[in-house]
């Protein structure tokens, strides 16, 4: 795994699209961060592709400065994106993850320990949701096979260190999906 950082200072000019893709090219990383690259989102979006990445968050620039990406290849697969969001207005600052649980059952307590280190790492106000692919009570198995205590009991241990509130969760139905 070959991962990559650059504090880029603006890819607008054909010289540094030129001088990433041959970096890209020698390295052959896996996942690319660029900060300051002083473009739109548009923008980014064309490099990725032409520098050869599936997949990316791209944080366009404000103003004349900034901007942030992370670009990785398809074959691989991010279990979260955690981030700190500073609000302009009061500049009260909060973390947000998104977080994959490990589908595979014997694997969760991998993801639970992610859990627990992304937790000790900030004390800001954190929102972490998406799919934990667990449940924290019996009543919320929808069919399939009934899920072992033990393994109930580990979830909302990490609900419980965490210091997260369950807020449930809502299913909409859009053109037939649910």
């Amino acid at each position: 795994m070959i991962a990559l950082g650059w504090n880029c200072r603006g890819l607008g000019n054909l010289r540094s699209v030129r001088a990433l893709r041959e970096i890209v090219q020698r390295w052959d990383p896996n996942i690319v961060f660029l900060s300051e690259m002083k473009l739109n989102k548009k923008g980014m979006e064309k490099i990725k592709g032409k520098v050869g990445f599936s997949n990316g968050l791209i944080i366009p620039k404000s103003d004349k400065s900034g901007g942030l990406a992370m670009l990785w290849k398809k074959d691989i697969k991010l279990d979260y994106i955690d981030a700190m969001v500073m609000e302009s207005q009061s500049g009260f600052k909060w973390r947000i993850t998104g977080f994959y649980g490990h589908p595979e059952t014997h694997r969760r307590k991998e993801s639970w320990e992610q859990l627990r280190v992304l937790h000790r790492k900030s004390q800001l106000p954190w929102i972490c949701f998406g799919d934990f692919n667990e449940i924290s009570s019996a009543r919320e198995e929808l069919g399939g096979a009934r899920r072992p205590q033990k393994q109930i009991d580990n979830f909302v241990a990490v609900i419980d260190e965490c210091g997260f509130r369950d807020l449930g969760f809502s299913a909409q139905i859009i053109h037939g999906a649910i």
